[in-house]
């Protein structure tokens, strides 16, 4: 019995011991909780080698963000995935080239307005399929996002998933401020102040010119308004509407300040030398901000629209979609998971593409990679809510309205008539893609 008794003690002490090590040996001590990770589900120990074709313009995605963001974190969770590059930039590789010469890739990547040809030509794929299949949690995603593909492709299911998001905020001048013994601007500012900054910072010293602010097009006011461009439901124009009045007069004011920029100026090269206070620009102006020599910059969050309060610019995420015609969606499907792992998008984030996901901590790290941008506030670029994406369906829409705003602007027509005209246009351009 005694012999029994600690051999019964001796395993139940081994079992604790065993338990003891799963644990670290200690009991958790109390933590915050943490938002959810991606699912990293295990590879399986043998799988035949597969090549995912991903087609994607250089130009967006260069070959070090290609290997950081996508080849290398593959090879490393699934070592019998060969992600191989498509440049659709090249002649002969765009989008139809690549369907006519049936070399259809696995996986295209564009921004969720040039879904639409996407859609036109045959290769859309429902990836809810996928989504369920492997347990993705789309609660992940900031659901902008989501919402935002869906429209840009015109469909009522997941075709694509984000990978980052171009994101604005307002540019400013800190030693042309100084000179001119003026508060900076600060985040959460809305337009009416921001241009109350831009009327002090307009004027003429010895001959040289200085300009307060540059809005940029009116289009990108109607992107943060999340303004229809068109009835689609009923094929008809909407730019009379007061919403669109709204934004053309209040475009007007952040333009219409006393010795005002002419029309061409070249705004970006007027900011990089000196002349111009402030700007909105993008997260590709902030990249190309690196290689501008001795100017003093820094960032605030974009200026926000009364009408659309504490929101920023739209939704402008680059998207993979699944082709429907490809024979390795599996695979397709674990690629685009690897892209969205919490590893992954940290990673970005810290380089200065902007995470797709909701996790605040990862959204906090923007550009803390890149020396030039550590005495910034570039984590003004994630502040902001996003703007719904609305479709314009391929038709000339941002032309038409950059047009009415230039014929007010320039040439002193009233709000009423270009919009008027505005309106009569789009409804040609309507008719004239329904009669195709």
């Amino acid at each position: 019995m005694q012999i029994r008794t600690r051999t019964a003690i001796f395993t139940l002490l081994a079992a604790g011991l065993a338990l003891s090590g799963c644990s670290g040996g200690s009991a958790p001590s109390p933590a915050e909780p943490k938002p959810p990770e991606a699912a990293k589900p295990e590879a399986p120990a043998k799988q035949e080698p597969v090549t995912i074709k991903l087609a994607a313009n250089s130009a967006v995605l260069t070959a070090d963000e290609v290997k950081a963001y996508i080849t290398d974190p593959v090879a490393k969770m699934y070592p019998h995935i060969t992600v191989q590059i498509v440049d659709i930039a090249e002649k002969g590789k765009t989008l139809p080239d690549l369907v006519a010469a049936k070399d259809i890739p696995d996986i295209y990547a564009n921004f969720p307005l040039n879904l639409n040809e996407y859609v036109q030509l045959g290769l859309a794929y429902n990836m809810d399929e996928m989504i369920k299949k492997y347990k993705f949690d789309l609660n992940r995603l900031q659901p902008e996002f989501v919402e935002s593909i869906k429209i840009g492709s015109s469909l009522d299911y997941l075709t694509g998933l984000p990978m980052f998001n171009q994101s604005f905020a307002l540019f400013y001048n800190k030693d042309l401020f100084g000179r001119m013994a003026t508060p900076f601007p600060k985040d959460g500012m809305t337009w009416e102040q921001v241009r109350d900054i831009a009327v002090k910072m307009t004027r003429n010293e010895g001959g040289v010119s200085y300009w307060g602010l540059w809005p940029d097009g009116v289009y990108r006011g109607a992107y943060q308004a999340s303004l229809l461009w068109a009835d689609f439901k009923a094929n008809k124009p909407v730019f009379q509407t007061e919403g669109w009045k709204e934004l053309f007069a209040m475009w007007y004011d952040l333009y219409k300040i006393p010795g005002y920029a002419p029309k061409g100026t070249n705004y970006t090269k007027e900011f990089n030398e000196g002349r111009l206070a402030m700007m909105s620009g993008s997260t590709s102006t902030l990249k190309n901000m690196l290689a501008v020599k001795e100017l003093n910059w820094d960032v605030v969050t974009y200026p926000q629209n009364p009408k659309a309060p504490g929101v920023g610019q739209r939704v402008d995420s680059f998207t993979l979609a699944i082709a429907a015609q490809s024979k390795q969606k599996d695979a397709a499907f674990q690629v685009i998971s690897v892209i969205l792992s919490d590893e992954v998008q940290r990673r970005m984030s810290r380089d200065g593409r902007l995470s797709v996901l909701k996790d605040t901590a990862i959204q906090n790290e923007f550009g803390s990679n890149v020396p030039g941008y550590q005495s910034k506030n570039v984590v003004a670029f994630t502040k902001p809510k996003l703007a719904i994406l609305q479709t314009f369906k391929n038709l000339p829409a941002a032309t038409i309205i950059i047009q009415a705003f230039d014929s007010i602007l320039y040439d002193g027509k009233d709000i009423n008539t270009a919009l008027r005209e505005a309106d009569e246009k789009m409804g040609q351009a309507i008719q004239e893609q329904l009669s195709r």
